[in-house]
């Protein structure tokens, strides 16, 4: 063999070889991706077991199990307002098999606690909308008042003297119902409680005198006939409360917002993990079993894209956040 075809030979082998590392080079799916789920996927909540989102979402994940062909684990962990069970997260490898379901104090949280040890928006990747609810304007049902317009009438000659609950400094309710009363000029005065258990007893019994709580916790109370909703937060009437009309409707601007739900996984998880276990869980929401349940829960319910629920956060973060600077209340 001449030195010309040997060379030649050489540079093609080189050639080659060059190609085939540049092509493994090229992005692509990893094997542990493409293999995903292959072990239990946990999922972690900040509420108590047998609680409404716990419940809730045990009843989910038997559905979304058999999408993703892979066992599922519920793992509570309670306490310090669901931080125990965010900075839980943050531990795990970003590998798609730990998925977090927080409620709206992710988009609360950022400005409440100054000093918070990790960003929501930062440290997690939101994955799917879990629910909705809207926000409602409570008050007992002994109240001779029958809408909005004849309480604030009546509230209005009651300044410095009313209360609202909540359950506890910076939840929603709290941030709510100072908004309201610096719009109506109240001067009203924060009752915060630990748990709507103790709360709603109070606000039914005349003890609060209003209180800003989603319908979800709202709806047995509701329902026994022991407190009456005025108002409620979001775009358009809910249908489970038809006849209850919106802020907006009554020409209130900035009572958009409700409470919701939202599953997370660990910031930089493949994108191909985290849009596989969106569809699955979107695909278990959109059924026609799980709208009827959702609707007798008092839940609504909306598809959103990754993408799409990462704006719909940072919009809240940015609202709920000017409204806590407004109050000048901080947890820490």
């Amino acid at each position: 063999m001449t030195l010309t075809r040997r060379t030649a030979i050489r540079r093609g082998l080189l050639r080659s070889t060059a190609a085939t590392l540049a092509a493994a080079a090229l992005p692509g799916p990893s094997r542990a991706q493409q293999d995903w789920p292959s072990r239990p996927i946990r999922f972690v909540t900040g509420d108590a077991a047998g609680g409404p989102l716990d419940t809730r979402l045990r009843e989910l994940l038997t559905p979304v199990a058999a999408r993703l062909g892979a066992q599922t684990i519920v793992d509570n962990k309670p306490g310090a307002a669901s931080q125990i069970s965010h900075q839980f997260i943050v531990t795990q490898p970003a590998d798609g098999y730990t998925v977090l379901l927080a409620n709206a104090t992710m988009a609360i949280f950022p400005t409440l606690y100054r000093k918070l040890p990790y960003s929501p928006l930062r440290d997690f990747t939101p994955v799917a909308f879990g629910g909705l609810s809207p926000i409602g304007l409570a008050i007992p049902a002994s109240h001779p008042a029958r809408t909005y317009a004849e309480w604030t009438a009546w509230a209005r000659t009651q300044k410095g003297k009313l209360n609202y609950g909540s359950v506890g400094n910076g939840a929603v309710g709290h941030l709510y119902g100072f908004q309201l009363g610096e719009e109506l000029g109240l001067e009203a005065t924060h009752v915060p409680y630990k748990t709507v258990a103790q709360f709603l007893p109070d606000l039914g019994a005349g003890i609060v005198h209003f209180a800003m709580l989603d319908l979800l916790s709202l709806r047995a109370f509701m329902q026994k006939g022991d407190l009456r909703v005025l108002a409620i937060t979001g775009d358009e009437r809910a249908p489970f409360v038809a006849d209850i009309p919106t802020f907006a409707e009554l020409g209130l601007r900035g009572y958009d917002r409700m409470g919701w739900s939202a599953y997370y996984v660990r910031a930089g998880t493949p994108q191909p993990i985290v849009e596989r276990l969106s569809a699955a869980i979107n695909e278990v929401n959109a059924t026609p079993e799980w709208t009827a349940r959702r609707l007798g829960l008092w839940s609504l319910w909306k598809p959103l894209t990754p993408d799409a629920l990462r704006q719909r956060i940072v919009a809240d973060t940015e609202a709920w956040g000017a409204l806590i600077r407004k109050t000048g209340v901080y947890a820490d």
